[in-house]
């Protein structure tokens, strides 16, 4: 009875040393599990019925939690099957003086197979991988729901993290992506948003400037994509109602006091964007 016990207890810790979650793009998670200090938030987003712009990308985090020297495998896919291109890529570590965050982005393919210790930079008392995914949604699939699962194989186990995505009518023009000088890497992982945002609210220019691939360059694309589909909506909406809706979604009344200064956005969690970004997709 004993032994049944222990055997009981060590199968418990396996499961709880395992996991896989599905985060917001500013929701970085780090070597031990945890979103990072500067990206906290009271109340982060649950990820289970993203919405999701055509002619566009949608990313999101993978945290990978896994006992070590345990090889998984990760996949992911759609039903219907193909309704999405989907790109995966590790998030490395970068060590600040805040601690470890997931930054620069090499592409894996899928399946992925992953383990730990992460042999080319190693951790101390690492447990979890962090991996950037990249949905392309195209212009002509039709506005309906379709299944994204993110599933874990490890060991005979599959660990799934199902989500019901909502294809919404709008459709994103198509861009170019500019180079720009982004906020460091331990700044919030919202900051990145800051230049486009700022760009349609106060006419502000970016400093342009060649980036590697990494999490920041994401999202200030993300962002791009956002922004090029208000400008679409100008002749429509009327940019004054623009900038005071998208205003008002993100929590702020005055758009001087953004175009002055960072501080308006500093003051909201890190997810105050994403407000912003589902009354756009609704227009």
């Amino acid at each position: 009875m004993h032994y049944r016990r222990v055997l009981l207890f060590l199968l418990a810790a396996l499961v709880r040393a395992q996991s896989l979650r599905v985060v917001s793009e500013f929701q970085r998670v780090d070597p031990f599990g945890q979103v990072v200090n500067a990206d906290r938030t009271l109340r982060p987003r649950e990820i289970l019925s993203p919405a999701v712009m055509r002619n566009a990308f949608a990313s999101f985090h993978i945290a990978v939690t896994v006992p070590p020297r345990t090889p998984f495998f990760l996949f992911v896919q759609t039903n219907p099957e193909n309704s999405f291109e989907i790109a995966l890529y590790e998030a490395l570590y970068t060590k600040t003086d805040a601690g470890w965050i997931p930054d620069v982005l090499a592409p894996v393919k899928l399946p992925c197979l992953g383990s730990l210790p992460y042999l080319p930079l190693p951790i101390e008392g690492q447990n979890t991988l962090s991996y950037w995914l990249d949905v392309w949604v195209p212009a002509r699939i039709a506005v309906d729901r379709v299944r994204l699962e993110v599933l874990m194989k490890i060991g005979s186990e599959w660990v799934m993290y199902p989500m019901e995505v909502r294809v919404m009518p709008a459709v994103a023009p198509t861009i170019e992506e500019h180079p720009a000088a982004l906020p460091p890497v331990a700044t919030r992982a919202d900051a990145s948003v800051y230049g486009p945002f700022r760009n349609f609210l106060c006419a502000a220019r970016e400093t342009g400037r060649d980036e590697r691939l990494t999490v920041r360059r994401m999202i200030h694309r993300n962002a791009l994509q956002d922004v090029a589909l208000a400008r679409a909506l100008e002749p429509r909406l009327g940019k004054d109602f623009l900038h005071r809706e998208m205003l008002r979604r993100a929590g702020g009344r005055d758009a001087s006091v953004w175009c002055r200064s960072l501080l308006a956005a500093t003051e909201l969690g890190t997810e105050w964007y994403l407000r912003v970004r589902d009354w756009l997709y609704g227009q």
